[in-house]
C-alpha cells in the first residue's frame, strides 16, 4: 500500500481556527479573560463558559474524527489487493491484541460493513475473507499502530 505524507505544520491549528474562530485570539487575551473568570465570584458564569468552551472543543475534535476516518478511508481504498498470507497474519495478529483494542477492531468492521450493533457482545466472529480490501487494511494499519504503540511504551 502506498503511504501518502501530509505535512502541515499548522493544519490542526488552521482547522481550529477555520471551525471555532479563537485562532484570532492572542494569547493574552484568553489568559487575561481566564484571570478574570476565576477571580469572579459568579461561579455560574464560569461554569457556563467553561461548558460552552469545552462544547465548541468537544464538536471541532468530533468533526477532525471525522475528517481523519474519511482520510484513511481514501488511503485505504487504494492499497493493493491483501494476499491470502497477509490476511492469515492479519487474522494473527487481531488474536494477539489486547482485550482492550478488539472495541476499535469491531468498531472499523461495522463501519465499513454499515452495521452497527447497539447491544455489546462478549464475543464476535469475524470471517477475514468476507471483509472488503479497504477493511482488511484498516485493520492491518491499525493493529500495526498498536503494536507500535505498545512497543515504544514497553
Amino acid at each position: 500500500c502506498k503511504r501518502q505524507k501530509i505535512s502541515s505544520s499548522n493544519a490542526i491549528r488552521d482547522l481550529y481556527a477555520d471551525e471555532s474562530g479563537y485562532a484570532n485570539n492572542k494569547a493574552g487575551d484568553v489568559n487575561e479573560g481566564l484571570k478574570f473568570l476565576l477571580e469572579s465570584e459568579d461561579s455560574l458564569q464560569l461554569e457556563e463558559t467553561i461548558t460552552r468552551h469545552s462544547d465548541e472543543l468537544d464538536a471541532v475534535l468530533n468533526h477532525m474524527q471525522v475528517q481523519l476516518e474519511e482520510l484513511l478511508d481514501s488511503v485505504v481504498s487504494k492499497c493493493r489487493l491483501m494476499a491470502q498470507q497477509e490476511k492469515q497474519k492479519l487474522c494473527k495478529l487481531i488474536q494477539e491484541l489486547p482485550p482492550k483494542n478488539l472495541d476499535r477492531v469491531v468498531e472499523i468492521i461495522q463501519a465499513h460493513n454499515g452495521k452497527s450493533s447497539d447491544t455489546p457482545s462478549d464475543e464476535m466472529f469475524v470471517e477475514l475473507e468476507e471483509q472488503g480490501n479497504a477493511t482488511l487494511w484498516r485493520l492491518y494499519f491499525y493493529v500495526k499502530a498498536v503494536q507500535n504503540a505498545t512497543r515504544l511504551s514497553a
